[in-house]
């Protein structure tokens, strides 16, 4: 009788999936073949470079072996290309937790949080966590602000409005300053500004956890809105906005690289935000 590995080793030559590949993968670790399993893994990551899960097997393969330093990278690597790897954040969270740096390990558990903010086993250790950045003298500036904005299934905005500012960074009066005459609007409750991976570059007005939810979904907007165009042969949108009951999100582009997501009250017009999110972008090195 055929195996199910041999069943679906056929099934990804003739249709390849990244689950498919990962199921794969994970079926030739357990069968104890692991230069299989790493072969069907970087194979995987050819075929499709954004699935993260094949990066977080490579990388626990890699702790098996004793090579920490390189699992790590690995899985950095995994979070970098999806950042809704929930095994790459998790893990990089314990990793970080274990070295005593908590602030890098609540960063990766608030990744999580965004895209599953129920996560009740996230949100108990991110309280534990800040429990021990605090005792630690580490404890995030607005920790004492943990509103989140979230969309519910019929796009309405739930969750009260907030008004902290994140702690500053490196060069927080130059790179707050981008978004000052953009935050001033009218209307515009807050902005915040994200890498390709979903990570928050800088933000204003906003609490660390909306910032961090805020930042994961303008990203993921714009990396599907772009697959789609691209896929189509058209040119990518700039641009984009969700319109919800209490509030709305308007999102700016410029070159695939940095988004900027504004929360606004209902009515504001995004023509009227745009030239200012467009300086803002250029002010903080896009496009």
């Amino acid at each position: 009788m055929e195996s199910e590995f041999e069943r679906l080793r056929k099934k990804v030559e003739n249709f390849p999936s990244a689950s498919a590949y990962n199921r794969l993968a994970e079926l030739a670790r357990l069968n104890g073949n692991v230069p299989d399993a790493v072969a069907i893994c970087q194979r995987c990551t050819k075929e499709f470079p954004r699935n993260g899960q094949a990066y977080v097997i490579l990388a626990e393969i890699a702790l098996t072996e004793g090579k920490r330093p390189e699992a790590m990278n690995l899985l950095r690597e995994a979070v970098e290309r999806d950042s809704r790897s929930y095994s790459g954040h998790r893990m990089l969270a314990d990793h970080y937790e274990e070295q005593k740096d908590f602030a890098a390990a609540l960063r990766h558990l608030r990744q999580i949080q965004g895209f599953r903010p129920a996560d009740q086993g996230v949100l108990s250790k991110i309280q534990q966590l800040n429990g021990l950045a605090g005792a630690a003298g580490h404890a995030p500036a607005a920790a004492v602000q943990t509103s989140v904005t979230s969309l519910s299934a019929n796009g309405a905005m739930r969750g009260p409005q907030t008004n902290a500012t994140r702690a500053p960074e490196a060069k927080p009066a130059s790179r707050q300053d981008a978004l000052a005459g953009l935050c001033s609007e009218q209307g515009v409750i807050g902005a915040v500004v994200a890498d390709p991976s979903g990570r928050v570059v800088v933000v204003r007005n906003l609490a660390d956890d909306r910032a961090d939810i805020l930042a994961a979904l303008a990203t993921d907007m714009a990396a599907a809105q772009r697959a789609v165009f691209v896929a189509a042969g058209n040119e990518p949108p700039t641009g984009w906005a969700i319109d919800a009951e209490l509030g709305q999100i308007i999102a700016f582009q410029r070159e695939p690289g940095l988004t900027l997501a504004v929360l606004a009250k209902p009515g504001v017009r995004a023509a009227l935000l745009e030239l200012r999110a467009r300086q803002a972008l250029i002010d903080l090195g896009a496009g």
